[in-house]
């Protein structure tokens, strides 16, 4: 097992200040941080597929209380409606390609990998009587950002956008979105192209809580990126590597568009009143757990270690001062590393609940000689949930989750599984994994496709059942 941590344990301390990054001192990185290397679950699953014929869908969800259908967002801008059962058809729900950011898919030249595009989606908790969902895309800098790091430099990775829809008519069976009803919330500057979070979930306390990643590039530094890092600022305007909450239905924002929360624990703070809990690298995935009201979040490490956290208010989750229960080195203008595991300290830091490693069995880096794709752990953490469904009796209680692959922008996902002891690996769903989705019978779904990268049309929706 890697670095075990029980899922019902709470997090160590809480933070509400910024704690600041210890003198930089000589270290040396490990070679295996993890050596244990990750088991195989006993539970057997199959994955059958319920839609397909997508570029590379990130996220699935649906208005509360529907069963037949989930609505899926493709990373290119479109947003699909499927039905679950029957003839499974595949609908367009809406198609927001023209608002992607311009060069989505073309920042590597050769290769169409791009963490940007159409990356969150949330339904209202009331839609069934005001027929509202939210979205979260990559647009190119259209208007004065609500959120920037660079004042008056125009953001490299474009802008991060909250964007509150209607659809035309609440009680069709097949759902579509009007274009005219478009109503902007928040728009945030990115750096880089990379590390944008994009996930939108909504609470039992009916906020939408949003992921932002640190900006971009690596290690927390450079263009961009304040000293000590975007993760750790709760300066004005720095909401990268972040987890917010917001009232979409309020209005006391800075710019009026949604409101405040009184409960947030940074209100009163000049440009802080939206952050909900920080020190994140990549939040990319997270899922709410209704049964125990808690945000369980996938974190998405720099070179050594992938974590997930159960995110409270105001604490501080250590990004790039830790890497999971590991100190961080960047290294200055080198690759930055991991070099001592300090569970509990720094104070004011809260650990991940798991973690694992990218290292290979025998201490090899993945990527490095020696190392090949089919034995590495994985290389970037995608958040699941913890399984309330009926179809693998076995998965019950246990928090499933993945990584994307384990070559870089190859289909070599991984699903795992967690009991609150042991990582565990279940069979391969033979796609580079993008995002999970539940339904409203509580049945979760593996999301990505066979290329890991923004092209082709093997998208694919697949479902979770038991193993025959």
């Amino acid at each position: 097992m890697r670095g075990p941590r029980s899922l019902l344990l709470t997090a160590i301390a809480v933070a509400t200040l910024v704690v600041p990054a210890a003198p930089a001192a000589a270290a040396a990185p490990l070679p295996d941080p993890i050596p244990a290397p990750i088991g195989r679950s006993g539970i057997d699953v199959s994955y059958t597929t319920v839609a397909s014929g997508m570029v590379s869908p990130t996220t699935a969800t649906a208005p509360s209380g529907e069963r037949d259908h989930l609505y899926v967002a493709d990373q290119n801008g479109m947003l699909w409606g499927v039905e679950l059962t029957g003839q499974r058809r595949k609908w367009v729900a809406a198609d927001l390609r023209s608002l992607m950011v311009d060069d989505l898919g073309k920042v590597i030249p050769g290769l169409p990998y791009d963490e940007r595009g159409f990356l969150g989606l949330a339904f209202d908790p009331s839609f069934r009587h005001n027929g509202l969902l939210y979205t979260f895309t990559s647009e190119n800098p259209t208007a004065r950002a609500d959120f920037t790091t660079q004042p008056g430099v125009k953001p490299g990775g474009g802008q991060a956008v909250i964007t509150r829809w209607k659809v035309r008519d609440r009680t069709a069976k097949q759902l579509r979105v009007n274009p005219a009803s478009r109503r902007v919330l928040m728009r945030i500057d990115k750096p880089q192209f990379n590390h944008n979070g994009g996930k939108l979930v909504f609470g039992r306390d009916r906020m939408l809580y949003i992921s932002i990643g640190d900006g971009g590039a690596a290690d927390d530094q450079g263009p961009g990126h304040v000293p000590g890092g975007n993760a750790q600022s709760l300066a004005a305007g720095n909401v990268l590597g972040k987890i917010l909450r917001i009232d979409p239905h309020g209005h006391n924002s800075a710019n009026g568009k949604y409101g405040i929360p009184r409960g947030n624990p940074f209100v009163g703070r000049p440009g802080a009143n939206e952050i909900w809990a920080l020190g994140f690298r990549n939040p990319y995935r997270f899922s709410y757990d209704w049964t125990f009201n808690r945000l369980i979040v996938g974190d998405v490490g720099q070179n050594d270690i992938e974590e997930v956290d159960v995110v409270r208010a105001g604490r501080n989750y250590g990004w790039p001062i830790k890497e999971g229960t590991f100190r961080f080195d960047n290294n200055g203008e080198g690759n930055g590393f991991v070099t001592r595991r300090t569970p509990g300290s720094p104070a004011g830091l809260t650990d991940p609940i798991l973690e694992y490693d990218h290292t290979a069995p025998g201490g090899k880096r993945c990527g490095s000689e020696g190392a090949t794709a089919a034995n590495c752990e994985g290389i970037a953490v995608v958040g699941g949930y913890v399984y309330r469904g009926s179809r693998v009796p076995d998965l019950r209680g246990r928090y499933v989750f993945g990584d994307y692959s384990r070559g870089f922008a190859q289909p070599l996902g991984r699903v795992f599984v967690n009991d609150g002891r042991d990582v565990e690996a279940v069979a391969a769903p033979g796609i580079a994994v993008n995002g999970f989705a539940e339904d409203g019978r509580r049945d979760l779904y593996v999301l990505g496709n066979t290329t890991g990268v923004l092209s082709g049309t093997t998208g694919k929706l697949l479902r979770i059942g038991a193993g025959r």
